[in-house]
């Protein structure tokens, strides 16, 4: 339960739009990544090792980064298509 509520309330750091882009998704990042690791050490997903923390720090990076992507060029594409609906108005 804690697990599907932080991520659905961690995503709200998105909504305030004074921030930049940058400080917004390194402040999202680093809040996920350091939940996600004491759950995860805690409940055993990851093994108690320096060998087991490098993987899944490198898996992690990557599964970030490829959600990261995808949502930036998602909204970029929407955005393109309303800014273009908007001009043939």
């Amino acid at each position: 339960m804690f697990c599907g509520w932080f991520f659905s309330v961690s995503g709200l750091i998105f909504v305030k739009e004074q921030w930049s882009l940058v400080k917004r998704t390194v402040i999202h990042f680093f809040t996920v990544t350091f939940l996600y690791f004491m759950l995860s050490f805690v409940v055993g997903w990851i093994p108690f090792t320096i060998h087991g923390f490098f993987i899944e720090i490198g898996l992690f990076l990557l599964l970030y980064l490829v959600i990261w992507i995808s949502f930036y060029l998602y909204f970029y594409f929407e955005m393109k298509k309303l800014n273009e609906a908007m001009a043939q108005r």
